[in-house]
């Protein structure tokens, strides 16, 4: 009796194996991915004159979470792409990987601390018989940069002020009617800080510095409570939202993006590259310039270690792009969903 159950046991697990073997072929298969993130936690850009602070890493530089941060985003991937699809190998293939990013210091430091996440310790080049090539078996690879005045792909250059905003829509009236209900506080900020802040770039400048002490917990000048740094960071979250829906602004960087983003899917699917992944390393400014450019506008700044993914499947032989935000889909306008044809996407990049 039991052998006859051990029969049927057997069968099962057979037809099972079979299904799955079977369905297998009409799975998506991952040909190519595009990442572009955001780097890690940072210090400050700018200090405020009258109330600094001494951040040891110094001013705009990645700090020791902005690292490991991006180091858990490499592990994502690294489960993705080599894990889950396959479309990346467990060792470090030069031919495979191509990382861009833009010259500032924290953006090629994230770039590195995720690739550290992708090709982890353990998985680099060895020596004969065996010996490690570096300590602890570490795997370099190469990130790509150009000058950020020249850099048309990765960077946004444009100033905060009040002509800039009135060509995106705000118009003085509207700032003054922002900021109406602390505008009587802003003279007495201005003489704390020793900043301008009725000027919307120095008003600015005092949020972003102001939201990173938030953040570490380290003290705000005197003068200025928590509420009152609250306010501050919330009209400049509106002023960036506002700035990163205006084509003007947007489009050039965008269009760029986008147009390199499709040159690489095109040719994976006409397999004419041994190319399978590109990591691009870059800021918030540079995902909310490609997202208001694909018609999906941001509301809100996005945080450290934030990716925008382009990925290319196919499925019974057609291809198709998947686009996501921090692994969420971003639904595109131009064919209503987060998929789109290849063909639809090259179209849309190119117009």
């Amino acid at each position: 009796m039991f052998g006859f159950y051990k029969k049927i046991i057997i069968i099962i697990n057979s037809l099972i194996c079979m299904f799955i073997f079977s369905s297998s072929f009409a799975q998506e298969q991952l040909i190519f991915a595009v990442d572009l993130i955001r780097h890690g936690d940072r210090t400050p850009i700018h200090e405020i004159p009258k109330s600094p602070y001494s951040w040891k890493e110094g001013l705009g530089e990645l700090t020791a979470e902005g690292m490991r941060q991006e180091f858990q985003l490499g592990t994502l991937f690294r489960h993705k792409y080599v894990e889950q699809y396959g479309l990346l190998p467990p060792r470090y293939r030069a031919e495979t990987i191509y990382v861009r990013s833009t010259d500032k210091n924290r953006s090629l430091m994230s770039a590195e601390s995720a690739l550290l996440g992708l090709y982890p310790l353990g998985s680099g080049p060895v020596l004969n018989p065996g010996k490690p090539a570096l300590p602890d078996l570490f795997q370099p690879i190469p990130v790509h940069t150009v000058s950020y005045d020249q850099d048309n792909l990765l960077g946004i250059k444009f100033e905060t002020n009040m002509e800039t905003l009135a060509r995106c829509g705000i118009s003085q009236s509207m700032f003054e009617q922002k900021i109406t209900h602390f505008r009587q506080k802003l003279d007495t900020w201005s003489r704390i800080t020793g900043m301008d802040l009725h000027d919307p770039k120095q008003l600015n400048v005092l949020a972003g510095n102001l939201d990173i002490r938030e953040l570490h917990h380290i003290p705000l000048p005197k003068g200025i409570s928590h509420q009152d740094a609250q306010e501050i960071i919330k009209q400049r979250n509106w002023i960036i939202a506002a700035l990163f829906k205006c084509k003007e602004i947007t489009y050039p960087m965008g269009h760029e993006f986008l147009m390199t983003v499709a040159k690489y899917l095109e040719q994976a699917s006409q397999g004419v590259t041994p190319l399978k992944y590109v990591l691009f390393s870059a800021h918030d400014s540079s995902i909310m310039s490609v997202m208001n450019t694909l018609g999906a506008p941001m509301n809100k700044i996005p945080g450290y270690a934030s990716y925008l993914n382009f990925s290319l499947f196919k499925k019974n032989k057609e291809y198709y792009v998947k686009i996501s935000l921090n692994g969420k889909p971003v639904i595109m306008p131009t064919c209503k969903s987060s998929i789109c044809s290849l063909a639809k996407f090259l179209e849309l990049a190119k117009n």
